[in-house]
């Protein structure tokens, strides 16, 4: 799952969003620095991680990609499953997606100074360009795939990811409305495990 997915399932607990947010860039010598909600988001981060690349529907997803993108396949489904969660918000959420999306803006802004500079630095633009509200839109998920194609490694056609999206969309789709309040329903267990 991509940024968007990761902060709907924290629900509007900040430390859970803002832990679930950095889990990609805190090193786990360095978990002890944050405080607890926050280090629970990042172990929910995991455990969503963990969850999705297991099941079988993701698996089923990824195999369909995997011809057109190879290696790059999982990454690209985590952004796609970021653009049917924004597609369908109306589905999970009775709040906006454009009011949640400011909510956790503002909740990173008030607590940026736990960010790591690098992660700092592209908060403003995270929000002047709306990412979360945004990945509803294939310009938006567009924009997100070629960022990511500018930052692989190796030689790619995430350039062409966009297409791959839409001519797929139906069938992954459909995976997506299957796997995600299972998902859903793992995030919500774990929070009220921990009293949130």
């Amino acid at each position: 799952m991509n940024f968007l997915a990761h902060e709907f399932l924290s629900k509007n607990h900040k430390g859970i969003r803002v832990g679930n947010f950095l889990a990609d860039f805190i090193r786990a010598k360095d978990l002890s620095d944050y405080s607890y909600e926050i280090q629970l988001g990042i172990e929910l981060h995991r455990k969503i991680d963990q969850f999705t690349d297991s099941h079988p529907l993701v698996h089923e997803s990824k195999k369909l990609l995997h011809p057109r993108q190879g290696k790059y396949s999982s990454v690209l489904l985590d952004i796609y499953y970021d653009y049917f969660l924004g597609k369908n918000w109306k589905k999970y959420s009775e709040v906006p997606l454009k009011i949640f999306s400011k909510s956790v803006y503002d909740d990173f802004w008030e607590m940026k100074d736990v960010f790591p500079e690098k992660v700092q630095s592209f908060l403003p633009s995270m929000r002047e360009n709306d990412w979360f509200y945004n990945y509803q839109f294939y310009w938006g998920i567009d924009k997100a795939l070629q960022s990511i194609a500018r930052r692989a490694k190796y030689s790619n056609t995430i350039k062409d990811a966009l297409k791959d999206l839409q001519e797929l969309e139906e069938e992954l789709e459909k995976n997506f409305l299957l796997f995600f309040p299972e998902l859903m329903a793992m995030s919500n267990k774990f929070l009220k495990e921990h009293n949130l």
